[in-house]
């Protein structure tokens, strides 16, 4: 029996319990696990995608019956069949909000809000219907910035920007986008990476 589950799991990739459970049903026939097992996966597939049996059973194949890798592999591939472009949305306003983004998973949240670029970055994540409280997160953020540093100059001892810091830091706005934002870079670069390919 150890021997069945052995090859029953080289084939499909399930936990033990479930692939011994599987040989228990059906008489320690692999052939019929296997079948049995493809077949409830690819209805499982198709209820949760909607797409139709030929698709599942393509997207199945291809990923080697992870059934994770197949309903995120047909999500994107009925993205793309399914794409409307969005208005005012560009690949250079995408760029730069995945470079700024960048800026978020290098230098944090605190530095990558004085960028520039948060400008064209927040505009552009905006106009992404999924993505669209996260940028008003980025906004209310940078709004909180401005006011906490409005007349702030470089020449100003370093104590009035210390000051001026830690106001910024117990600001609610800022410090709810700083915790969500730099939780939500790899989300946010995998949906203007979805809008960018099909542009």
């Amino acid at each position: 029996m150890i021997d069945k589950i052995k090859e029953l799991r080289k084939i499909i990739p399930i936990p033990i319990g479930e692939a011994s459970q599987l040989l228990k049903d059906n008489g320690g026939d692999i052939e019929t696990c296997i079948y049995k097992f493809k077949e409830k996966s690819l209805k499982e597939i198709q209820q949760i995608t909607g797409c139709d049996e030929t698709m599942a059973s393509e997207h199945y194949e291809r990923e080697k019956y992870d059934f994770n890798r197949t309903v995120s592999s047909i999500r994107e591939t009925l993205f793309d069949e399914n794409y409307t472009p969005i208005e005012g949305l560009t690949k250079e306003g995408i760029s730069a909000a995945l470079q700024w983004i960048r800026i978020v998973d290098s230098d944090g949240f605190g530095v990558a809000i004085e960028y520039d670029i948060i400008n064209t970055a927040s505009t552009t994540i905006l106009l992404i219907p999924a993505l669209h409280e996260t940028a008003l997160q980025i906004k209310e953020a940078k709004e909180a910035r401005d006011k906490i540093f409005e007349g702030y100059k470089e020449t100003d001892l370093l104590e009035e920007f210390v000051r001026r810091s830690k106001l910024l830091d117990d600001n609610k706005e800022f410090a709810k986008a700083n915790q969500s934002i730099s939780l939500k870079t790899t989300i946010l670069k995998e949906e203007l990476l979805r809008h960018f390919r099909n542009l």
